[in-house]
């Protein structure tokens, strides 16, 4: 039975029209469409899931690795007002960090925070995982629940010289990361849905209007999915085809505004674990009871970097770069003993063999976090010669950094204009004049050359308004 009427056009030519090649498109594009848009909510949709998944294991190794570096040094001295400042501090870091403990050798708990007296010096708490998230290393992280809350709990364990002496418990709160991915689907499947209904009236126009739409959603669906720039789909139209292709971008707009939503959010983890690492370095600066050359010497040294570098016109990133490496440049020194680091003679050869390791241990503290791995240039080549005579690697010339050419003129001025154990500060000409000594052996001729003018032009300053500049 023919179900499809006849219209009589101009000249008698007969045409069908009816309801036979809409079904017929609605039966093909429609299903068509469904599954495009199902398909890529579904692929969108699980990347999410695991990116934040991964940003949130990634984050917990690191940390924990940095805390466990640092308490490798205080553990063994039984240091536990530093302990307790290493533990709070972490926990403030990051909002998702639900607890950090760190216990001793006896599996005792010596340092937890947030703060609970009635765990302090007792054995360790474990849960029973339940589910092993795989090994990092030496890190373990298992998901467990503990009093009513489902986390991510990483063991780590703590080192010095070679030897075990603790393990640090770290557990971070997957709240988040469930409200981040609950947030992300709705929005997502509220597009799709948006679709979907425009999908189903804009399947029953002509083929005429349909064609070239469904090709550039099409192409749009792919740039989107292949993580292309992608440029919104023309809407020409003001009917249903219309109506989804902006659904469509609208669809759009929403996952690249979820994208920059991660995007700020793995900033905002760099910027946790630059503070993370800037705290230990500030903790390094205020070591030694606080002696008059260590404190603030990390942000004297990133101050008269960044200035002498302003002047030979380097870019605004470039300085930031500069000034998070010059205040990094000694972190090593966490790992130096005290002994070393405050004697009040010359050192010996091996105690400056010991001196000298902390510019491996800063790297090794900088390759932690894979976005501080710009900065480890630099500070491995601050005490590099320009003559090759430097360490460790030994290069010269414009082999070294030029950051860490800047790093090491300011180094050797506030070295010099500081009090020390063993001799008398100089004043700044007598700095700048022993600076230029070693132009073209132990610094470049042109930057030595710069910095001394720098200097000179710079107002004097006393002890007190030096000491100052740290604050």
């Amino acid at each position: 039975m023919d179900t499809e009427g006849k219209e009589t056009g101009p000249g008698g030519i007969e045409r069908r029209v009816g309801a036979g090649i809409r079904l017929k498109l609605f039966g093909f594009l429609l299903p068509l469409v469904f599954l495009l848009i199902v398909s890529v909510t579904w692929v969108v949709t699980e990347e999410t899931k695991s990116a934040l998944r991964r940003d949130l294991l990634q984050r917990g190794v690191s940390i924990s690795r940095v805390v466990a570096v640092s308490a490798g040094y205080s553990l063994p001295l039984k240091d536990t007002l530093g302990l307790d400042t290493l533990v709070s501090e972490t926990a403030k870091s990051d909002r998702d960090i639900a607890f950090v403990a760190i216990r001793d050798a006896s599996d005792n708990v010596v340092a937890v925070a947030p703060d609970n007296k009635k765990e302090r010096g007792k054995p360790y708490r474990s849960v029973p995982p339940l589910n092993s998230l795989g090994p990092f290393g030496d890190i373990s992280a298992d998901e467990v629940e503990r009093d009513g809350r489902g986390l991510i709990e990483y063991t780590t364990p703590i080192s010095f010289m070679g030897k075990r002496v603790g393990i640090v418990s770290l557990g971070l709160s997957m709240e988040s990361l469930a409200d981040a991915q609950r947030s992300i689907r709705q929005q997502i499947y509220k597009a799709a849905a948006g679709i979907l209904v425009a999908a189903f009236f804009g399947t029953l126009l002509l083929s005429s209007f349909i064609t070239t739409p469904v090709k550039r959603l099409h192409q749009g669906v792919l740039s989107l999915a292949s993580s292309e720039t992608f440029q919104p789909v023309p809407a020409r139209s003001s009917d249903e085809l219309g109506a989804l292709t902006r659904n469509f971008n609208r669809m759009a707009e929403t996952i690249l505004a979820q994208k920059t939503a991660l995007q700020k959010k793995a900033i905002q983890l760099e910027e946790s674990y630059v503070s993370i690492v800037r705290v230990l370095a500030a903790s390094q600066d205020a070591g030694g009871e606080l002696d008059a050359y260590t404190m603030g010497h990390s942000t004297r040294v990133a101050r008269m970097s960044c200035a002498l570098g302003r002047r030979l016109g380097m870019s605004e990133e470039e300085l930031s770069n500069l000034e998070q490496a010059a205040i990094f440049h000694d972190i090593g020194k966490i790992k130096t003993p005290d002994d070393v680091l405050l004697k009040e003679e010359h050192l010996s050869s091996a105690e400056k063999k010991k001196m000298r390791n902390h510019i491996a241990d800063a790297t090794e503290i900088l390759r932690m976090a894979p976005f501080l791995h710009r900065y480890i240039p630099v500070v491995r080549a601050h005490h590099e010669w320009y003559n090759g005579d430097g360490y460790p690697d030994g290069i010269k010339g414009d082999e070294i950094p030029l950051g860490a050419q800047l790093i090491a003129l300011a180094d050797a001025y506030d070295a010099m204009t500081t009090d020390r154990p063993y001799r008398e500060a100089l004043s700044p000409e007598e700095a700048i004049e022993e600076i230029l000594q070693f132009r073209g052996t132990q610094f470049s001729p042109e930057l030595a050359d710069a910095f001394a003018k720098m200097g000179r032009e710079m107002p004097p300053m006393d002890k007190t308004t030096s000491r100052n500049m740290a604050l």
